[in-house]
């Protein structure tokens, strides 16, 4: 009987843990950060060849993810040179976290759309669409990364914000 009381006081304790650690990990990653958009997105950068990018202005962000740039505190997107190419580095610095769904059925759509224009001949970028592109959403900060190192760039976002 004793070893049974002990078992459920440990079963206890071990479950006041994981409550408390899912509490964190829910509500953690959605505080606002203070950091600088082009400082986040230098620290990205860093991490991936950018010789074949170039970085977009407002009306290339409008027509990609129709979103409307002045609507947020800061967008910033690189995009390759050719039509060829699947990578992509979107860095997005909410300006109200209720934002944080448009911007996230945004990437998603155009992660969707390039997938269907590379699927069937750019075998390489598709599977790089597939298997390589991050979407993180920390607080009033979202990043889309496609390209072959995107962990690292992934790691470095959540490093600069």
């Amino acid at each position: 009987m004793k070893g049974n009381t002990f078992l459920y006081e440990i079963a206890r304790w071990v479950a006041a843990a994981a409550a408390i650690f899912c509490l964190l990990w829910m509500f953690g990653g959605n505080t606002v950060s203070n950091a600088d958009a082009r400082e986040v997105a230098d620290a990205v950068i860093e991490t991936i060849d950018m010789e074949n990018m170039l970085e977009a202005d407002n009306q290339l962000i409008k027509r990609f993810y129709g979103l409307d740039p002045s609507a947020f505190e800061s967008c910033i997107l690189y995009y390759p040179n050719t039509n060829m190419m699947a990578e992509e580095v979107l860095i997005v610095k909410l300006k109200d976290m209720s934002q944080q769904d448009q911007v996230r059925a945004a990437i998603e759509a155009r992660i969707e759309t390039q997938k269907n224009t590379f699927e069937g001949y750019g075998v390489e970028q598709f599977e790089m669409l597939t298997n390589n592109a991050v979407v993180e959403v920390r607080g009033n900060f979202i990043l889309l990364v496609v390209n072959s190192n995107s962990a690292e760039a992934q790691k470095a976002f959540l490093k600069a914000i």
